[in-house]
């Protein structure tokens, strides 16, 4: 198991476990079409962050397009088999999101990370809608 996945499941265990009944409720809630605006939002900051990582040579703005590219895909994973952890994923996005648009803003007019940052908020946006 990588680095990544340990803490991702720390992440998760730290957020709270569901119980019984509340995993059905948490599966349930999720607005269909919120989901697939969700998943939409993520898939797109993938691909920014991807060409980012190509484009950019700051180290910072590489290390935040990583951790946004693992982030994202986990998300999209969780809401595509109806994980109950799904909206607790969302959540851990959205930061991940939020931090990684932050990072790339800071590198000035590189396009990739305008394009990145822009991503990273509608991602951010999307994910804050399904947390919540």
């Amino acid at each position: 198991m990588t680095s990544f996945h340990q803490m991702l499941i720390a992440c998760v265990a730290a957020v709270g476990v569901l119980g019984g009944g509340q995993l059905a409720e948490a599966t349930q809630k999720a607005d269909p079409a919120g989901k697939e605006a969700c998943i939409k939002a993520c898939n797109e900051c993938l691909r920014a962050c991807r060409e980012c990582l190509v484009g950019c040579e700051c180290p910072t703005c590489k290390k935040s397009c990583l951790t946004c590219i693992e982030t994202c895909r986990t998300c999209v994973a969780l809401m595509e088999f109806d994980s109950p952890f799904a909206d607790k994923m969302c959540e851990i996005c959205e930061a991940v999101c939020e931090q990684c648009a932050d990072e790339c803003t800071k590198c000035g007019d590189m396009p990739c990370c305008k394009k990145c940052a822009e991503a990273c908020r509608k991602c951010h946006d999307a994910c804050e809608a399904m947390a919540h």
